[in-house]
């Protein structure tokens, strides 16, 4: 019975100590992909405009675009120019005006957690084309403010998809086209 218990006391330290033989591994979580220094975002979908005119509020519904291009200021923070578009198509036999609205922007984009969902800001200079049937297309200029929001998500490093919503607001000075309001959802893709 001794010789039992004492290779017992002898045993119970090996056994013990046999777990620490290899030195356990260090887990090193996966490195995500450097962020590019320039950005390219190209985007189509869809919106609504509204604004007043000599004839009351109007309101349509028509085709949405964007591009913008720019640089990384910080991993967060990029800075770049923007073209947004909207269209609507008028339809002569019934009377529709067609109009586009052109912004030409300066955006600031946020990403406030380096990656996934972002802000934007920006303002510029904008146009309105009211193109009458059968008259003669009347363009107004002026300025236009900027907001808008979204998600980047990840396809392959560094190329995503994109789903966005802006609204923009243009101020013409003209007293035919007040109020103007458009709001924009787009889907596209994007190099960041």
């Amino acid at each position: 019975m001794r010789r039992f218990v004492l290779l017992a006391l002898l045993a119970a330290p090996l056994s013990a100590t046999a777990q620490y033989l290899y030195p356990p591994q260090a887990y090193a979580a996966p490195r995500p992909p450097p962020l590019s220094p320039i950005y390219f975002n190209l985007g189509i979908g869809g919106g609504w405009e509204g604004y007043s005119d000599p004839y009351g509020y109007v309101t349509v519904g028509g085709l949405a675009y964007n591009v913008e291009v720019g640089g990384r200021l910080a991993p967060q923070l990029l800075l770049g120019f923007g073209l947004t578009g909207f269209t609507v198509f008028g339809d002569a036999p019934s009377g529709t005006v067609g109009t586009t609205a052109l912004d030409y922007d300066l955006v600031l984009t946020l990403f406030p957690f380096v990656r996934g969902f972002f802000l934007k800001a920006g303002g510029g200079l904008a146009s309105l084309t009211l193109a009458p049937p059968y008259a003669p297309g009347i363009t107004h200029l002026g300025a236009n403010v900027l907001l808008g929001g979204g998600w980047a998500i990840p396809v392959a490093a560094p190329l995503h998809v994109t789903l966005g919503l802006d609204w923009t607001h243009p101020f013409f000075g003209s007293y035919d086209v007040t109020d103007t309001s458009i709001w924009m959802m787009r889907v596209g893709l994007g190099f960041y």
